[in-house]
């Protein structure tokens, strides 16, 4: 879906997506994979710096497209290149971008805090494990008075889930010509922040 296209609605919340046919980063270790679902803090974080590469044939070894935002998961940002300068400064003030290290690339990853009491879990299409915890979000429904103020978040009811940005930041990253490797895909709008 093309985020320009719903400018109607005062409040639009999106979700990262992975589109087909573009490169993905992972982490050499696969025990660092962890690492990128920790919470940004206020304090300097504990970052290890996980070294990565770039997957760019997939399984059949066809060659993948150049990616600008290289997929690792909706839950991150990972920034390439030409990102790390223009998307960089657009999403740091609303979380941690963090240095990564890879061969033949400059990386970093977008880390967007834990937003509570954002998740109408009443409203929202909600699919969870037998011990009640949220296993799945089919459709949320957010509280526009919460996410009304937030460009980038996680839900708290869900940390180790997907990030949500706002339609205003998603249009901002579009604007760069840098968001190759990652579709945003409209999951709430609202024409009325105030609930």
């Amino acid at each position: 879906m093309n985020p320009r296209g719903d400018r109607g609605a005062a409040l639009r919340v999106y979700r990262p997506e992975v589109p087909e046919g573009y490169e993905w980063a992972q982490p050499v270790n696969s025990s660092d994979f962890e690492a990128f679902r920790g919470v940004p803090g206020d304090d300097e974080p504990d970052w290890s710096t996980p070294e990565m590469t770039l997957l760019v044939t997939d399984e059949r070894g066809k060659a993948q497209r150049f990616a600008h935002l290289p997929w690792l998961g909706s839950h991150v940002l990972v920034l390439r290149d030409e990102a790390i300068e223009a998307i960089g400064p657009l999403v740091a003030p609303h979380g941690q971008v963090l240095p990564l290290r890879a061969s033949g690339a400059r990386l970093a990853v977008f880390r967007p805090p834990l937003l509570a009491g954002a998740l109408d879990e009443q409203a929202s299409e909600v699919v969870r494990f037998s011990s009640g915890h949220i296993m799945d979000l089919r459709v949320p429904v957010f509280r526009p008075s919460v996410v009304a103020s937030a460009s980038a978040f996680v839900l708290a009811e869900m940390p180790r889930g997907s990030m949500y940005l706002s339609g205003e930041l998603v249009d901002a990253i579009l604007a760069t010509g840098y968001s190759s490797g990652t579709d945003f895909r409209l999951v709430f709008e609202a024409s009325d922040p105030v609930d």
